[in-house]
């Protein structure tokens, strides 16, 4: 092939617009200008083409590498069955098939637990018994006040003023008027002073029965 400089172009088509100038009434000219490479210019840009295809192929061969790297050191079970060297296979697309349904199916799993946990569920568990005879519950009731005044006699005040441990105001008065006295007995004192359940209890309905001061009994008095 024939190189044609770029000051022999230049110079033609100066002399082709002389020629034009000077006839001007002739046919149109038509300019042809031909540049053409040298074959060391050729060769350069085949070899930054290779050079380029080698680089692609190299990222991607390293892209595999790291990703079967990646697969064999992993911990999760299955996936270094699929990113083998050499490709893939037969074995490789069962794991990856059986590997992909189970994440799946785990996905599912907690979607499921998790949508079922915002409906906020509650289950309440009622066991009913029915009994046609109930026993009498056994009722305490205590009153701090255990004398009414009311009740007491000249010697119940008498007794129970004793028992302080005071001193009495007058000794000899005492002497006189403790001759006539019934020696003390505590237990009637508290049974007889107390407040009784028949002034208490107002009204007394069970199982739609009617009861009374007669349902109820003293027990567990102690006088210590």
């Amino acid at each position: 092939s024939s190189v044609t400089q770029p000051v022999h172009c230049t110079e033609t088509l100066a002399s082709l617009l002389y020629k034009a100038f000077v006839h001007t009434t002739q046919m149109p000219i038509e300019i042809v200008c031909k540049i053409a490479f040298s074959e060391d210019d050729e060769k350069q840009k085949g070899a930054v083409e290779c050079d380029k295809r080698s680089l692609i192929e190299e990222g991607c061969q390293s892209s595999t590498t790291d990703l079967v790297t990646f697969a064999d050191t992993c911990s999760l079970h299955g996936i270094n069955h699929i990113f083998v060297p050499g490709g893939c296979g037969l074995k490789q697309s069962l794991w990856a098939v059986a590997f992909i349904s189970s994440v799946m199916l785990f996905l599912y799993q907690v979607v499921n637990c998790t949508m079922y946990y915002l409906k906020h569920h509650h289950v309440t568990a009622l066991d009913e018994e029915v009994h046609h005879e109930i026993p009498f519950p056994a009722i305490t009731i205590c009153n701090m006040n255990r004398f009414r005044h009311t009740a007491l006699t000249d010697a119940d005040i008498y007794h129970l003023a004793n028992m302080t441990g005071l001193p009495p105001k007058s000794k000899d008065a005492h002497k006189a008027v403790t001759q006539g006295y019934p020696v003390a007995d505590m237990m009637d004192i508290f049974n007889r002073t107390g407040h009784q359940i028949e002034e208490m209890l107002k009204n007394c309905n069970f199982s739609g029965s009617y009861c009374s001061a007669h349902n109820f009994s003293v027990v567990g008095l102690s006088l210590h």
